[in-house]
């Protein structure tokens, strides 16, 4: 699978109201897709919009750039997980470290990855690798 493939099964699976809670977490859901993104310098750049908690102020952008960059380690052995994640997003993750699940929920949720037992890497489905 490469990212187009990907890109086009998170359009059409993460709407608006899709629920992206661990077995740790409430209140994560996406609240707006076709989102432009503005903290962080992602200068408007289209994404998701997730509510984290009952505050406004908490929620996340989610930009498409960060899925594609995130996207390439569920292929690695692995995974993506926080240590990629900070790898590429430092700040983002100081500020909200629950950047880390979102995104890997985000895959999970649109059915193109799974997750270890722990919940902590996420890796490519077996019926995507290509």
């Amino acid at each position: 699978m490469n990212w187009n493939e990907a890109k086009e099964i998170v359009k059409e699976n993460i709407i608006e109201g899709t629920d992206l809670n661990t077995k740790k977490s409430l209140d994560r859901q996406v609240i707006r897709t076709n989102h432009r993104c503005k903290r962080y310098d992602y200068n408007g750049e289209e994404g998701f919009l997730v509510r984290i908690s009952n505050s406004d102020g908490d929620n996340l952008d989610i930009p498409w750039s960060m899925l594609e960059k995130c996207f390439y380690s569920l292929k690695e052995i692995e995974g993506y997980n926080g240590k990629v994640f900070r790898l590429y997003y430092p700040q983002q993750a100081k500020n909200k470290s629950c950047h880390v699940h979102v995104v890997g929920m985000i895959f999970k949720k649109a059915g193109i990855a799974t997750s270890d037992s722990k919940g902590r890497n996420y890796y490519l489905t077996k019926r995507q690798l290509r």
